[in-house]
């Protein structure tokens, strides 16, 4: 019994301290003047854009021009029509117990004369890399 009441003594101390700490990063972060986040929202903006790669430079009046990263597959099938071929794929990450994430498969559209698009294959599907290849 007296083990039990010195555990329980041991996690209150230490989640009372984990909370003390907490509260005293927020107040700091708090009493920053405007002038030092603004950096921070900036920056914060700059991640929310969209990750992926373009190889190789669309001919202009392509297809392939029209196209962004980070644009979903309904909106690439409307802007420059049905692949030539099409197939997916696992990435490393499907072999991940327990992740769940949208890139766990890829879809791939090829388009002849133009080269090969990657979406990812869960979620809103996204574009995520443009490879242009004018043999494929």
């Amino acid at each position: 019994m007296k083990h039990i009441n010195l555990v329980l003594i041991a996690i209150t101390a230490a989640s009372l301290t984990a909370c003390a700490s907490r509260q005293a990063s927020t107040a700091e972060s708090e009493s920053t003047p405007a002038s030092k986040s603004a950096p921070a929202k900036e920056g914060a903006k700059k991640e929310a854009a969209p990750e992926g790669a373009i190889v190789g430079k669309p001919a202009p009046g392509s297809k392939f021009a029209k196209l962004k990263i980070g644009m979903t597959l309904p909106q690439v099938e409307k802007l420059i029509g049905p692949p030539t071929k099409q197939w997916q794929h696992p990435t490393g990450k499907n072999a991940i117990p327990f992740y769940f994430g949208p890139d766990r498969w890829v879809i791939q559209y090829s388009y002849k004369g133009e080269g090969i698009l990657t979406l990812n294959s869960g979620g809103d599907q996204l574009l995520t890399r443009i490879e242009v290849n004018k043999a494929e």
